[in-house]
């Protein structure tokens, strides 16, 4: 018997040695998820923790450095390295918030503004913006003065300074918005890392400074780029006028001033709005054209073919193409996310080291969340890894396929199987990140586009074959003074990716609506696809089913909050059997457009304000809720305290904007309240009500002070 106890034990180690030894291989790829949970743990938190806690790595990485871990055993040493990963990604995040910290407007002021214009943009109404550094307010400390303030104008955006220029305007100034909704989008946690410490209007004329010589090389050089984008982006739109030349300074120079709303929709419902956002598919078209090209060129000399590293010299030649894109670009978060991907690839060209790996993936994320933690929040970050990682299982799974023999073709018939394994490649590369980020698009942005997969099949081949090329060529070409040739061919390509956005945005049902999916949702969903593109063995089909949790949980979602009120009570909210009735038809669009969307409802404010009638009294409006409760708003000045008393009555909701404290059977917003608790999220549950908050008075960090 003893015996037979033995022998049944033996399968068991086997199987689990295997298990380890496959999974080994692999460790390295779970470091960025496990510093990517040490900063999700830190954003988490309710209360901003003392700085102490930035000593947390010490702990395991005492147990590595005196080998403690190793000798424990190697449950300990993958345990401690997986602990050190996560502690450093808490640290990480608790550093860059400290780092961040600084002044920002805590109430509405009008003062004269100066500063310097280091970007311009395009609000989400249309609205020329521009965004200022090195700012002085008048009538404000230096201590109290946010470093950076971003203000829209009714100027025409010709008659705004280029990028360098100083000025002064009279601004009314805002704190940066807060969520409209709790568990929206938050702009004011957003701002504080990019330090932004206001948004304002210009309520006067552009006074234009002369402008000093800049301190440092860094800051010349800073508004160079500044500079030379700006003469690029014109020369762009001068020589391709119109819908064609807003596009190429969209994507040469992130210059998105001048698209118009119609193609930005069109875009967005097509769901080739990515096409504009400077990022991983730019980057990797740029690079990947100019290291093809270069190696071509490179191979032709015999002498230089058979002495010299042709192919690093073509990936030191991609890699400078990239960084020069990446500064002429704008060096936005996405394209330096994009940029650190590229250069990972590339150097591992430089180390004889495959380029395209789930590795090397794994050390361009560990790069990007070492330097900018909040990333890990941004969709951009979610879908860009997302779709890089299903690319490189993809085709790695492609390339595991036995070769076939060489077979000897005449050149016509190499060059169009080249020609074709391109178009192939891309196709694949379309269908597989569209797949993947799918899902992650939905919870963030509240739509879908079913022909987006469509779309992408037949504009981003036109990107890779087409635009890019020409673009490259024009650049080539422009010291010459014949830039215009590969422009005017470029705008073509141009003109097909625009007309297929139309085309596909114009079929029935182009877009769908998906209502607010919880976090819960987003972490099964993520956690399934890390595992079943991370774990090796048959087991990683488990993380199928964890998606499919995912997805099933998504699609039964809890009800929406029955009355949703926006901060300061400025926009109210009742869902009814046709939807959600607002109590205005043009105000607080923003907020408006944000409750329809997280409601999976198409709808624009104007009619969602017609579908119903509130109760309008002197001086409130209100309505009546569900379980037999009702609720009252008063947005004036004019109400009394006394006023507010005889109306606080049991089962019923009041919110008074300018309203003191009232005691009473109600439940009651005051001024106080509705400042300090930010949106308002109600549902009534019999003779209780459920009241969600944007700002809960427990929910200390440092963005929200």
């Amino acid at each position: 018997m003893a015996q037979k106890d033995r022998s049944d034990k033996v399968p068991l180690k086997l199987d689990f040695d295997q298990l380890f030894a496959m999974q080994s291989q692999r460790f390295v790829l779970w470091l960025p998820v496990a510093m990517g949970l040490g900063i999700w743990i830190y954003f988490a938190l309710e209360r901003e923790p003392a700085t102490a806690w930035a000593a947390l790595p010490c702990v395991p990485l005492l147990m590595l450095a005196t080998g403690l871990a190793r000798r424990v055993g190697w449950g300990a040493l993958a345990a401690s390295w997986l602990a050190l990963l996560v502690a450093l990604g808490f640290t990480l995040a608790l550093w860059s918030a400290h780092r961040a910290d600084a002044p920002s407007v805590k109430f509405p002021l009008g003062e004269t503004v100066e500063g310097r214009v280091i970007q311009l943009s395009r609000s989400a109404s249309g609205k020329p913006r521009m965004l200022l550094d090195d700012v002085i307010i008048y009538g404000v400390e230096a201590d109290d003065t946010p470093a950076r303030v971003r203000l829209t104008t009714l100027d025409p955006p010709e008659a705004l300074p280029t990028p360098g220029t100083r000025l002064r305007v009279y601004a009314t100034l805002m704190p940066t918005g807060e969520p409209v909704e709790p568990g929206a989008f938050d702009f004011h946690r957003r701002a504080f890392f990019a330090s932004l410490g206001a948004v304002g209007l210009t309520r006067g004329a552009l006074v234009l400074l002369p402008s000093a010589p800049e301190d440092g090389l860094w800051n010349r050089a800073r508004i160079w780029v500044a500079a030379t984008r700006g003469r690029l982006s014109a020369y762009l739109r001068q020589s391709l006028p119109g819908a064609e030349g807003a596009f190429a300074a969209a994507i040469i120079v992130g210059d998105r001033m001048d698209i118009e709303d119609a193609d930005a929709e069109a875009l967005r419902a097509s769901n080739l709005a990515h096409l504009l956002a400077i990022s991983g598919l730019h980057m990797g078209i740029l690079t990947g054209l100019v290291f093809a090209v270069a190696r071509f060129l490179l191979a032709i000399p015999p002498q230089i073919a058979l002495r010299w590293p042709t192919k690093k010299i073509a990936a030191v030649l991609a890699l400078g193409a990239g960084a020069v894109y990446l500064v002429l670009s704008g060096s936005t978060v996405a394209t330096q996310r994009a940029f650190v991907m590229v250069a990972v690839a590339l150097c591992a060209v430089l180390m004889n080291r495959p380029a395209i790996t789930l590795r090397a993936l794994a050390v361009a994320a560990l790069i990007i969340l070492a330097i900018r933690p909040i990333s890990l929040l941004d969709a951009g970050f979610q879908m860009s890894f997302a779709a890089t990682a299903a690319l490189v299982t993809g085709f790695e799974a492609i390339r595991r396929r036995k070769p076939k023999p060489p077979v000897e073709r005449p050149l016509h018939m190499r060059l169009a199987r080249m020609l074709a394994v391109y178009v192939g490649a891309l196709l694949f590369s379309s269908l597989l990140a569209g797949l993947a980020t799918a899902p992650i698009a939905a919870y963030h942005f509240n739509r879908t586009a079913p022909y987006g997969l469509l779309a992408n099949l037949m504009a981003v081949p036109a990107m890779g074959i087409w635009i890019a090329p020409w673009a490259c060529i024009s650049a080539v070409l422009a010291p010459f003074g014949l830039g215009d040739l590969g422009l005017q061919a470029m705008g073509q390509g141009i003109r097909f990716v625009l007309w297929v956005a139309h085309w596909v945005a114009g079929l029935p049902g182009a877009v769908r609506p998906v209502q607010a999916g919880t976090p819960l949702v987003l972490a099964l969903v993520t956690l399934g696809g890390l595992w079943f593109l991370l774990w090796a063995g048959r087991f990683r089909f488990a993380g199928v089913a964890v998606m499919a949790g995912g997805v099933f949980l998504w699609m039964t979602p809890d009800p929406r909050p029955e009355l949703l009120v926006a901060p300061g009570a400025r926009l109210v909210g009742v869902l009814s059997t046709q939807g959600r009735v607002l109590d205005h038809d043009t105000a607080q669009s923003f907020a408006a457009k944000t409750w329809l969307r997280r409601d999976g409802d198409m709808v624009e404010q104007v009619v969602a304000a017609g579908r119903g009638t509130f109760l309008r009294q002197k001086g409130s409006v209100g309505g009546a809720l569900s379980d037999g409760w009702q609720f009252a708003v008063y947005p004036g000045k004019k109400v009394t305290t006394p006023e507010l008393g005889a109306a606080c009555k049991p089962r019923t909701v009041i919110i008074a904007r300018f309203g003191e404290e009232v005691d009473g059977p109600c439940l009651y917003f005051g001024k106080r309240a509705l400042r300090r608790l930010g949106a308002l999220a109600l549902t009534p549950r019999g003779d209780a009500m459920k009241v969600v908050v944007a700002r809960p008075p427990e929910r200390k960090r440092l963005w929200t002070r």
